[in-house]
């Protein structure tokens, strides 16, 4: 049987209550685990943006960036598994054209082989890895800021749904 929306955002009660996660995690706070539309807004602009990031431990980063930022940590974490092993590659592949498109360089991949001398991976670098860093943080900005804002404006859309849907239903 398939599970509710509110049951799945409530899943959370099990972590919440386990003592030394309880500790380590701080759950008297309840904005780290109730979902309310500004911390889940910014849990998800947190999953997200460090989701682009090419490090590890992101879910980790994403936990700790949630308990300081009173974001949901749930959504926080689990938004980070947008960049895994399947997706990172055009991902970064997205972030090196928006470097090199902020850097006015051509959208074509240096014409370098593969290099065997010192002065060739700096040529490579150069040419390939400016653009890129430049587009991680850029990338994790935008996609951040875009989850934050369709969050918002999401939540909002239910509500007003559900409202009219009440409001119809009783007249």
């Amino acid at each position: 049987m398939p599970k509710s929306q509110r049951s799945w955002m409530n899943a959370s009660e099990l972590l919440k209550h386990h003592p030394q996660i309880a500790r380590l995690l701080r759950s008297g706070r309840p904005q780290l685990w109730a979902p309310r539309r500004r911390t889940v807004a910014v849990g998800a602009a947190i999953g997200t943006a460090i989701s682009v990031l090419p490090i590890p431990a992101q879910a980790l980063l994403a936990a700790f960036a949630a308990i300081q930022f009173n974001a949901h940590l749930p959504t926080a974490v689990v938004l980070t598994f947008i960049g895994n092993p399947f997706t990172m590659l055009p991902i970064l592949g997205l972030a090196w054209m928006l470097g090199a498109l902020c850097l006015g360089q051509p959208l074509a991949w240096p014409a370098f082989g593969l290099p065997s001398g010192g002065g060739e991976w700096l040529g490579l670098f150069q040419e390939a890895g400016m653009p890129l860093l430049l587009g991680v943080p850029l990338l994790a900005l935008i996609s951040g800021s875009l989850a934050f804002g369709i969050v918002l404006a999401g939540w909002k859309g239910m509500v007003l749904y559900r409202w009219r849907k009440r409001r119809a239903e009783g007249s």
